[in-house]
């Protein structure tokens, strides 16, 4: 599995294979935020906390069952666009580096799903935009394919839903054979 994990100003990816399919997950680093209990209603700030945005699997159930975090209050069949704490989003993978503007021949020869050329906006504008889709739960249907975590930080860092990293390949050709397919599927697979 591979996770991302946008830090206001640098984005960072956790590795882990699984059987061969690589599965990316990416959210917005913003530090310190409150969380409240769902079944208690108790209130408490946690450090390190991030916003990402959460789908099935591709069986399509929720991702593996885990009790509710005793941190953040997470609860693993949580969906959507959710705020969890950094032990949640990662789960002890390894960190490595999401880069913005880089240029097109780096991006052609870089893996998917681990760079953009897009210009990431100012930290407060990313974490404005990441509360917004929390609060007002409107970043839309998860769809692996057409609206997924790095369409969600992608939007979040850069004010353009993008996403790089699944199946038509790496680099400006994959990119461009992407978004082509995704406008002619909008509205058909996901909103």
């Amino acid at each position: 599995m591979v996770l991302f994990l946008t830090f206001v100003g640098i984005c960072a990816q956790f590795t882990e294979r699984v059987s061969q399919l690589m599965e990316m997950q990416k959210g917005i680093y913003v530090g310190k935020a409150k969380v409240k209990n769902p079944r208690t209603g108790k209130e408490e700030q946690i450090e390190n906390a991030v916003i990402h945005f959460l789908g099935l699997d591709k069986n399509g159930k929720a991702k593996t069952y885990r009790p509710q975090c005793p941190k953040c209050f997470h609860e693993s069949h949580e969906l959507g666009v959710v705020l969890t704490c950094l032990d949640c989003f990662y789960d002890g993978n390894t960190i490595y580096r999401y880069e913005y503007e880089v240029s097109l021949l780096s991006f052609t020869f870089k893996s998917s799903g681990s760079c953009s050329t897009f210009t990431s906006s100012e930290p407060d504008v990313v974490i404005k935009r990441a509360y917004s889709f929390l609060h007002k739960n409107n970043f839309g249907e998860y769809s692996f394919f057409f609206n997924n975590c790095e369409h969600f930080a992608t939007k979040c860092k850069t004010g353009t839903a993008l996403c790089n990293q699944i199946l038509f390949g790496t680099g400006v050709p994959g990119a461009i054979a992407y978004n082509v397919a995704r406008g002619f599927t909008k509205g058909l697979f996901w909103s």
